[in-house]
């Protein structure tokens, strides 16, 4: 979102200053000059709202829903999928500015820390959400010395490093105009067996689509989806492969458009010293594609296939070829030409299926809780501080004042706005106003709903549930047991309410009947009893 505060230019013909000769202006002529400066302050405050809240931190990573549902709009997303080892979080490292070098005389491959950024987005401490603050290291000089470690956890063997799908924001091999968001997903072994129906290959479908359905129907969209592949040798479709691009096709199928137009598959570990993997590339590209169009009816285009690798190795070979593998400007290009693809209607889980539904909700609820472990004294804070301020401008600040305020600061905004331009109106005397008429307490309860209502939206409802009930959990009811008062208080008073309802609720039909059917045998047994002389 652009900052008032950050454009510069030239003013418009209609911003300019009244001409010096005598003329006198009119009121039309007056309201042409106000209107474009009161339609860029409305675009600036209704973008400042709209971006509080998101996570648009850069090289951080997010994990919960709340997170994924608050993922910056404006970037293109990217999705990574690929099997156990296929190298999916060390390409995501490389694509995000780190270096994964080798180095004689072990020649052990060992990652390079990236050079600390210490702009931080442009942003304030005010305007960084709490997932950002806590990511924050405590000692700036120590990092910026020693500078950022990779974001992803990378490793090799047959477990899978990545536990859980995540996404950062991140810029393109170190560039900062080339933002993108990068969605790391967990890998999962190939399964014996080709056969998609087969149990074993069940199974690490559903795990993988466990991870993955809840958290791209809050992301709402992704632009490209990159299948990673680390087979380039045998260019062998395996098992693995073969069951992430089922589950894709399975879970896309009512997306309105195809999937298979977001879809790119990429050969892993493809790196520019390596020559091994360059014999028959082309040849290799146009026979995965032709595979994959038989094993899926429903793809009817040439997947773009990709090599990408971003090893390197020091001091190069003298068959070296300088730079990253091409593959990865392909690869940007086709993130950047890619519309959005809606992931909102993908498909339920069905059959036996169903018990992945199930694992999604406990693991989704896990990681909201161990988020709200770390934040929860970030939002008690600001909890508390809203409590204040609504308290304040209850009791303690007059509306007139307020009223008062206001107008001063929106004048004052008014006129440097006429004085200098729209294009460099300062955004600080609008924000102050816009606080001020905050400030002013209406007669009605409407404006704190507001308030609450905007504050629990910056928060985020999920956020600040679980940071409460962590809050009671950890303080309040170890020390004051009200649970268990709560629970005596219910079993004491459940019988009186309920001989209350029964004197005081008139007899239902079937009661009625059977009090009516009591009274008559006991009528009979009085009448059956000889009466005394």
């Amino acid at each position: 979102s652009s900052c008032l505060c950050g454009r510069t230019g030239e003013m418009s013909e209609e911003t300019k200053p009244a001409s010096s000769s005598g003329e006198a202006p009119t009121v039309g002529s007056k309201w042409e000059r106000i209107r474009p400066l009161l339609q860029h302050a409305t675009q600036d405050v209704t973008s400042t709202f709209l971006s509080m809240g998101l996570r648009s931190q850069v090289d951080s990573i997010y994990t919960t829903l709340e997170d994924f549902r608050r993922a910056d709009p404006d970037l293109k997303r990217m999705l990574v999928i690929g099997c156990t080892g296929a190298g999916k979080s060390t390409l995501l490292n490389v694509m995000g500015g780190w270096r994964f070098v080798q180095r004689p005389p072990d020649y052990e491959f060992t990652w390079e820390n990236k050079a600390c950024d210490t702009s931080d987005g442009d942003k304030t401490d005010a305007e960084k959400t709490d997932a950002e603050k806590t990511t924050e290291p405590s000692d700036t000089a120590a990092e910026e010395e020693m500078g950022i470690p990779p974001l992803f956890q990378a490793g090799s063997g047959t477990d899978s490093v990545t536990k859980m799908a995540a996404f950062a924001n991140l810029c393109w091999f170190g560039a900062p105009e080339r933002k993108f968001i990068a969605i790391d997903t967990p890998g999962h072994d190939d399964p014996s067996g080709a056969d998609i129906a087969s149990d074993a290959a069940r199974e690490a479908l559903g795990a993988l689509a466990a991870d993955l359905h809840n958290k791209l129907r809050a992301i709402g969209s992704v632009n490209a989806i990159l299948i990673l592949h680390n087979d380039v040798h045998s260019n062998r479709l395996n098992p693995a492969t073969y069951t992430i691009l089922k589950m894709i096709d399975e879970k896309f199928c009512k997306a309105g458009t195809s999937v298979w137009k977001h879809v790119i598959l990429g050969y892993s570990k493809c790196n520019a010293h390596d020559l091994s993997w360059r014999s028959r590339i082309d040849a290799k590209f146009s026979e995965l594609q032709t595979v994959i169009r038989q094993k899926l009816p429903s793809c009817e285009v040439n997947v773009p296939v990709v090599a990408l690798g971003g090893a390197s190795i020091e001091p190069p070979p003298p068959s070296h070829v300088p730079g990253p593998t091409d593959g990865f400007e392909t690869l940007w290009e086709f993130v950047q030409q890619a519309p959005p693809l809606d992931c909102t209607a993908l498909q339920p889980f069905e059959g036996a299926d169903v018990k992945w539904e199930q694992l999604i909700k406990s693991k989704d609820l896990a990681e909201a809780k161990a988020k709200a472990a770390i934040i929860y004294i970030a939002v008690l804070a600001k909890l508390i501080s809203m409590f204040i301020f609504l308290f304040f401008r209850a009791f303690f600040l007059p509306a007139y004042l307020a009223g008062i305020v206001a107008t001063s600061l929106l004048a004052y905004a008014a006129h440097g706005a006429l004085s200098t331009g729209a294009s460099a109106m300062q955004r600080g005397p609008l924000m102050c106003g816009a606080l001020a008429l905050l400030m002013i307490n209406l007669s009605s309860v409407l404006d704190e709903l507001a308030l609450v209502g905007l504050f629990i939206a910056y928060v985020g409802p999920s956020d600040l549930r679980h940071s409460l009930v962590h809050f009671n959990n950890v303080w309040i009811e170890p020390r004051f047991h009200i649970k268990e008062h709560l629970k005596n208080v219910s079993a004491n008073l459940t019988p009186l309410v309920k001989q209350a309802i029964a004197a005081v609720a008139p007899p239902t039909p079937n009661e009625a009947g059977s009090k009516a059917e009591d009274d008559s045998q006991t009528k009979e047994k009085n009448d059956s009893k000889p009466k005394k002389s």
